[in-house]
């Protein structure tokens, strides 16, 4: 006969553990492991059974003291941890996952069917769109105006999928309380009524242009700030520009993710800015100045005799400009030797007696 987990080690508590903290971890872990999230992982649904019974008996002060003084000897064979348990589940927010389902999982149902939506006000969706801007807009910064397509509520109904005066007696499937209990196997689970979705309110006639649903396809036009120094593929949070909330809930966020092109003269490492330098043979044998590029105009640095190919020289404070409590980075000058693509024959004659008197160069 296998052994039972400990229902204080499923959650991950003590036994001091607080009736607060009991329904946080459940909170958790139930988002973890819910079956919807882990649709080819079959142990997640076990997991999720045993931190579901591991709340049904720590959530209820009785049983939580006769566990605490027995274990799981404290109850018979035929003890249903669920019985007379009631969990409202449209008042934990489980990030718009719809339980109804945890009957059939509990009882050999199985999981068919789709997933209802949740009655009440619900959060309107994050969207993520992506948009591609220079090099150098990336590292100055640069405001743009960019078209965000996304669900905004229905102007013909503001949002309720009704149209204006019609509904609102109270439902008579849920006596206006907006929820309804339903049970089987001893447990007892409250959730939003779906005659009224939550409302307490008769529905009315659906609103034509939204088809009901409150929201419609739009395509706003922001003016967004693309913070200096933002990497290739970093996010622009937009809140409140996501898609408009159900009934009555808040619009959820838009994630600006950006593209960053290329550039002919300069790369980039962290906060770093690298460009190649071009010196010819004589300079790097001789020393001398050089012009170097950059973000605001040209800079001149001093190279010393010797210098070979891809020796660095280091511009402080002239890359990737300061942001907030970020320091700027510094521009590297890397020195790419050049010779000459043609020679005179003087310039020829020079080279060979220069290979002659150093031979290992």
């Amino acid at each position: 006969m296998a052994t039972r987990r400990d229902y204080y080690e499923i959650l991950g508590l003590n036994r001091k553990a607080t009736e607060k903290e009991i329904k946080t971890a459940y909170r958790k872990l139930a988002m973890k492991y819910h079956p919807d999230r882990n649709p080819d992982k079959p142990e997640a649904e076990k997991k999720f059974k045993e931190v579901a019974e591991a709340f049904a008996v720590l959530s209820d002060s009785e049983k939580r003291a006769r566990y605490d003084q027995g274990g799981h000897d404290a109850f018979g064979a035929d003890f249903n941890p669920f019985a007379g348990a009631e969990f409202d589940f449209n008042s934990m927010n489980f990030g718009g996952m719809d339980f109804s389902q945890l009957f059939d999982m509990f009882t050999g149902g199985g999981r068919g069917g789709g997933r209802g939506r949740g009655g009440g006000a619900q959060r309107g969706e994050d969207i993520e769109f992506e948009i591609g801007i220079s090099f150098r807009s990336a590292v100055l910064g640069e405001t743009l105006e960019v078209r965000l397509p996304r669900k905004a509520a229905c102007g013909a109904c503001s949002g309720s999928g009704v149209v204006s005066g019609t509904g609102g007696d109270r439902c008579v499937a849920c006596g206006g309380n907006g929820r309804i209990a339903q049970g089987r196997g001893g447990m007892q689970i409250a959730m939003a009524c779906p005659r009224c979705r939550g409302t307490g309110r008769m529905p009315g006639s659906a609103c034509t242009p939204c088809a009901g649903s409150g929201r419609r396809g739009t395509e706003d036009k922001l003016r967004v700030r693309i913070p200096p120094g933002i990497q290739d593929g970093g996010k622009v949070l937009l809140s409140g520009k996501g898609n408009a909330g159900i009934g009555g809930g808040p619009a959820g966020n838009a994630y600006l993710r950006v593209r960053v092109g290329a550039d002919d003269t300069f790369s980039r490492e962290g906060r770093n800015l690298l460009c190649e330098v071009p010196v010819g043979i004589a300079q790097a044998a001789l020393g001398g100045t050089v012009e170097v590029p950059g973000l605001d105009g040209p800079t001149t640095i001093t190279i010393p005799p010797g210098t070979r190919s891809g020796q660095k020289f280091r511009i402080r404070g002239k890359g990737v400009p300061a942001n907030g409590r970020t320091q700027a980075g510094d521009l590297v000058a890397v020195v790419q030797i050049w010779p000459p693509e043609k020679l005179d024959k003087a310039s020829r004659k020079l080279l060979e007696e220069f290979r002659r008197l150093n031979p290992d160069r």
